[in-house]
């Protein structure tokens, strides 16, 4: 069994033709944030106008693999190691070899500068890692 992750980024607009075209709009990997406090004493929450999309698209490969697969989509702060945001999802191939998931990301936990990471991990593959990520630089 083999699922292929083609790709993962963050945008502010995606659009879907029927003949299986993608538009994305506004893709970005890096963000400017001010705060007129200063340095950070908590986590601030960031509003992303209009609202980030996380956007992933996957392919099965064999006909064994054409069902749904559990994931789990995490953000984590600058450093890997706390987890800001996770929800559950599931990438369905039941009806076709491929694969579009689109999260709408309407706010971030802001907890200083860095690179702030957002991991898609399909359950049954967890044990190897992650299979999709997507950066954004805060400075």
């Amino acid at each position: 069994m083999l699922m292929r992750h083609d790709w993962t980024l963050l945008c502010a607009d995606a659009q879907t033709q029927d003949s299986g075209a993608i538009g994305l709009g506004n893709v970005f990997s890096t963000l400017e944030v001010y705060s007129p406090f200063g340095a950070l004493e908590q986590a601030e929450t960031v509003i992303f106008d209009p609202p980030a999309l996380l956007v992933s698209h996957w392919t099965a490969e064999f006909d064994a693999d054409r069902r749904v697969h559990s994931a789990t989509v995490q953000m984590l702060a600058p450093g890997g190691e706390q987890v800001l945001w996770s929800k559950d999802v599931e990438l369905d191939f039941r009806q076709q070899s491929s694969h579009l998931m689109v999260l709408i990301m309407q706010d971030l936990q802001f907890v200083g500068e860095g690179t702030y990471e957002y991991h898609v991990v399909i359950e049954e593959f967890a044990a190897i890692g992650e299979w999709g990520r997507a950066c954004l630089t805060i400075s």
